[in-house]
């Protein structure tokens, strides 16, 4: 992360940019009565005469963003007639969009910024990320580190190190690195009896946009003689293979055996390795195919994480809620409706029952 002195420079200049015309001061990491900013502005001209405390946060995930927005509004609430604001290095579209909602006014490094405070109102939006953008690394969101978050998101109370390291088969000192940079990132709370997650809802966004940018599961293709893919699942119910361990329908067809309006025309399902898929082709009937393929055999992005909180439903395994929201988000063909379908009946509860835990 830069060094204030050499974030310094650079908020000044963006805020010569924002406050044109204007006689700007800035001065490092002020006192005030309520709370610590990390720069205080002054701003003088013929239409302004604004004191501004400035907090910058340099990596914002979605759960530090929304302790920033409730940290501000509640200085603002109470700092009277001096203004608030966030900085940071860039701020994406939709982040600006979630505090201009809020009215939480911000800068950034690239010019952005917004505020409307006592007849004086800045906004400029539009401006593109000066350096190349990167995403945070995926840390918990790798396939073994998420296990951690997958752990306790389905967990009702507190969990031990040891005991999510027992549960999950990783030593507790793996366990213990994955909680650190949960922690780091806002999304652990610590109790005397272990820990939890909070801003799960957060989480889950930053945990969407890392699995966006994975690598397409290896897939195998076949065809089996049926009369609809819905005919295919019954057809599989009866075979052995429906017994087997390292197996899990997803997308749209394990979509529909937790949602009944969820349609399909493919059965897709993983596999925890590759060698299994000719077998299960050959249970059912089915022909390697280039095109047309009904049957889709895949082995996960996700290879270990990916079957944990797997279940049966009506004689099949099924991933968990969560790994099928997470694989029909970008799934053509209706997959951003169903998964949002499987958000609200299936996940939002949950978050809601974690929210008030908080």
């Amino acid at each position: 992360m830069a060094e204030p002195r050499e974030i310094a420079p650079r908020l000044r200049r963006a805020l010569v940019a924002a406050f044109s015309e204007s006689s700007i001061t800035l001065r490092p990491r002020p006192r005030s009565a309520h709370g610590r900013a990390d720069w205080s502005a002054r701003i003088r001209g013929d239409t302004i005469d604004l004191d501004l405390l400035i907090e910058y946060k340099s990596a914002l995930t979605g759960a530090r963003l929304r302790d920033a927005v409730a940290q501000i509004r509640h200085h603002a609430a109470l700092d009277g007639e001096t203004v608030w604001m966030l900085a940071s290095d860039y701020l994406s579209a939709t982040v600006q969009d979630t505090l201009r909602d809020a009215g939480v006014p911000f800068i950034d490094l690239a010019g952005n910024a917004w505020l409307t405070h006592h007849g004086v109102h800045i906004d400029r939006r539009g401006f593109a990320n000066p350096a190349a953008e990167t995403r945070l690394p995926r840390g918990p969101f790798s396939d073994k580190a998420s296990l951690v978050s997958r752990a306790l998101f389905a967990s009702e109370g507190s969990r031990g190190v040891r005991d999510l390291a027992g549960e999950l088969g990783l030593t507790a000192g793996y366990v213990s690195k994955v909680l650190q940079e949960l922690d780091r990132r806002g999304y652990l709370t610590r109790r005397t009896d272990g820990v939890a997650l909070r801003h799960a809802s957060e989480l889950l966004t930053d945990w969407l946009h890392a699995y966006r940018s994975r690598q397409p599961a290896s897939s195998m293709t076949y065809f089996a003689p049926a009369t609809s893919a819905t005919a295919l699942v019954e057809t599989a119910r009866g075979v052995d293979f429906a017994l087997w361990p390292d197996y899990a329908l997803t997308l749209q067809a394990g979509a529909s055996l937790v949602s009944r309006y969820a349609e399909f025309d493919t059965l897709e399902l993983y596999v925890s390795d590759a060698s299994m898929a000719d077998g299960i082709a050959a249970q059912l009937n089915a022909r390697p195919v280039s095109r047309g393929a009904n049957l889709v055999v895949m082995v996960p992005y996700y290879r270990v994480s990916a079957f944990y909180g797997a279940r049966r439903i009506r004689g099949l395994s099924v991933v968990s809620d969560l790994q099928l929201y997470l694989d029909l988000y970008d799934f053509p063909r209706r997959g951003r409706e169903q998964a949002e379908r499987i958000f609200e009946r299936r996940l939002l509860p949950r978050l809601r029952e974690m929210e008030a835990a908080e």
